[in-house]
């Protein structure tokens, strides 16, 4: 891109890319709870289930309860993200339910670990 400084911003204003930045963290962890709980849930549900007895029903259930997991995990570094971005400003919103589901969610990543080991 001619004209461009390396490194800088494509849109010129680094101030205001960084405030947007900001704010969209902010607004991430206002999300976050309400994300990780559903994600929870639904792998709770889909997984209290007995998986099904043929090979390729068990296979497909498998990767359903991996790809929930795997979603779960990807909501746990957004969570990491955004409030290493927002430890500099202002307490993010729900703190507490974020640190309970970070840490539910970190168990239940563990749990299938061990789950797949053995």
């Amino acid at each position: 891109m001619a004209g461009e400084i390396q490194g800088e911003l494509p849109f010129g204003n680094r101030e205001a890319a960084t405030d947007g930045l900001d704010d969209f963290r902010r607004d991430v962890l206002a999300d976050l709870p309400g994300l990780l709980e559903r994600a929870l849930a639904g792998y709770g549900r889909y997984a209290s289930g007995l998986p099904p007895a043929d090979t390729k029903g068990f296979a497909a259930y498998q990767a359903a309860c991996r790809a929930a997991l795997s979603h779960i995990h990807l909501l746990v570094k957004l969570a990491h993200w955004a409030r290493a971005g927002a430890a500099a400003g202002a307490t993010p919103p729900d703190a507490d339910q974020l640190d309970r589901l970070v840490r539910e969610a970190e168990e239940a990543l563990a749990d299938d670990d061990a789950d797949t080991d053995a």
